[in-house]
């Protein structure tokens, strides 16, 4: 069948410092590796940042999410935005400098399209707050003049054309098979328009922030329109389809599974390479005494259960007494 394609992304506390682990590197080689494997890194950084840190892998990026790719095996980037009117980033840049000055610890981040203020560092209250109101007024002045979307990621606010995102990327990689090279895309393009041995019948898409809602809601739509036209599934009768948050089970997402934290995210692809083992994996997972995953959904409908009976049987006891 087709290529297999895999979206990831990374967070930590300091935009400056999310660079790769050797780990990660070397899982990413693994995955690499095999021809039949498509590996992209879908990103908010910039094009110097993923050229220094993932230049040099045999691996898709691309950068600003979603303003500029470099297909695999390319070294020019392509610019998805290169004929947008950018006179927007003038007065969002004002915006975001006077939230600075009365915000200690935010910085603003300048790339060749999206603007981005973070407020990671600053008190939380404080920048939470700062935040709300600095969205509020770039959607009562910079919005209504252009055509931007004004995205709240985690502990950031980023300004970018309307018509760029993450999810339009993964809607490019998918329904064309040759990703950055392909000028234009569709989202009403289906499976019949390909030939079969050029599409990916296994997609897995992580990520943790605000803005990969739209990777994950780009192959929802896309899974539902093959499904709609009852298109051919792969061997295992399904698309293929993964979309998977990483975070916490309470965390709102469209995605169909979730992993609770980066670690876990390392080890599922250390399973697909064969870096970490299954029994590996089950051992180093917390079991509460039933058997479910310590603090999981089925873990605490468990206890609920084991309380609800707990209560009935002592109200069962005090009538029997009376």
């Amino acid at each position: 069948m087709g290529e297999k394609k895999l979206m990831l992304g990374m967070i930590t506390l300091n935009p400056a410092a999310a660079i790769p682990s050797s780990r990660l590197n070397k899982i990413l080689d693994a995955l690499a590796a095999d021809p039949k494997n498509q590996i992209w890194v879908i990103s908010g950084r910039d094009q110097a940042f993923l050229d220094k840190w993932l230049g040099s892998k045999n691996i898709g990026l691309s950068a600003e999410h979603g303003c500029f790719m470099k297909d695999v095996g390319e070294k020019k980037w392509a610019n998805l935005a290169a004929a947008f009117d950018m006179s927007w980033q003038v007065k969002v840049d004002e915006v975001f400098h006077r939230y600075t000055e009365k915000t200690p610890g935010s910085n603003i981040e300048r790339k060749k399209v999206a603007l981005t203020w973070h407020y990671r560092r600053a008190d939380p209250e404080l920048g939470s707050f700062q935040a709300e109101h600095c969205i509020k007024e770039l959607k009562e002045s910079v919005a209504k003049e252009y055509d931007v979307e004004i995205m709240s990621g985690k502990a950031n606010i980023e300004v970018r054309p309307r018509f760029v995102n993450k999810g339009e990327i993964v809607k490019r990689l998918v329904l064309n098979p040759h990703g950055a090279k392909q000028d234009t895309h569709s989202v009403h393009k289906t499976r019949d328009d390909v030939p079969i041995d050029q599409l990916p019948d296994f997609m897995m898409c992580l990520g943790d922030d605000m803005t990969d809602e739209d990777m994950f809601r780009s192959l929802k739509e896309i899974e539902a329109e093959w499904h709609l036209k009852d298109l051919p599934k792969n061997k295992f009768g399904s698309y293929g389809v993964y979309p998977i948050a990483v975070g916490p089970a309470s965390k709102q997402t469209i995605a169909t599974s979730h992993l609770n934290e980066p670690a876990q995210v390392l080890e599922t692809l250390g399973l697909l390479t064969g870096h970490v083992s299954l029994f590996e994996s089950a051992g180093s997972v917390d079991l509460d005494d039933r058997g479910h995953i310590t603090n999981s959904e089925s873990s605490e409908r468990s206890k609920s259960a084991i309380k609800a009976a707990s209560l009935k049987r002592d109200a069962s006891l005090n009538s029997t007494k009376r």
